[in-house]
């Protein structure tokens, strides 16, 4: 991916860590502005390559109502690997949990959300989650082989 590698919104930063993680901090409240901004950096590196969204949420005080409902209706879950929130308080795991069940009962395609207490325990996840893909993607490389040399 190239320049830029960080991005500001308000009071958001964001920042992508080769080779595939997307973070965000986001400090105090989001408006649908900011949501849009976001939405649009996701649909850009999304757009290139997947990637794993963290993003912390320690310092989050509340979104619009209007910025969550912009982006339940144009996120796509093809963007990510999967979505870490770090820090995130049990109306933040609510919302982003319903948001989750929402998509799926509407027929969305959804991608694993994981929250945990540090980026220590993110970038831990992060590891785990490639180690899966990769056993995922080998062995789906053993099944295409024929098992007979012969075919």
């Amino acid at each position: 991916m190239q320049q830029p590698r960080e991005w500001s919104f308000g009071t958001h930063r964001a920042w992508f860590e080769p080779p595939d993680v997307l973070w965000m901090k986001i400090r105090g409240d989001t408006s649908l502005q900011d949501a849009i901004s976001i939405l649009e950096l996701y649909r850009e590196v999304g757009s290139q390559q997947r990637f794993f969204l963290v993003t912390d949420l320690s310092e989050a005080t509340s979104v619009a109502l209007e910025a969550r409902d912009h982006v339940s209706w144009n996120f796509r879950a093809d963007w990510f690997h999967a979505a870490i929130y770090v820090g995130a308080g049990l109306m933040q795991r609510a919302v982003a949990t319903s948001m989750s069940f929402f998509h799926s009962l509407t027929g969305h395609q959804t991608r694993p959300q994981h929250f945990v207490p540090t980026e220590n325990d993110a970038r831990a996840l992060i590891a785990e989650e490639r180690s899966l893909m990769d056993r995922s993607n080998a062995s789906a490389r053993g099944a295409a082989r024929p098992l007979h040399p012969d075919g």
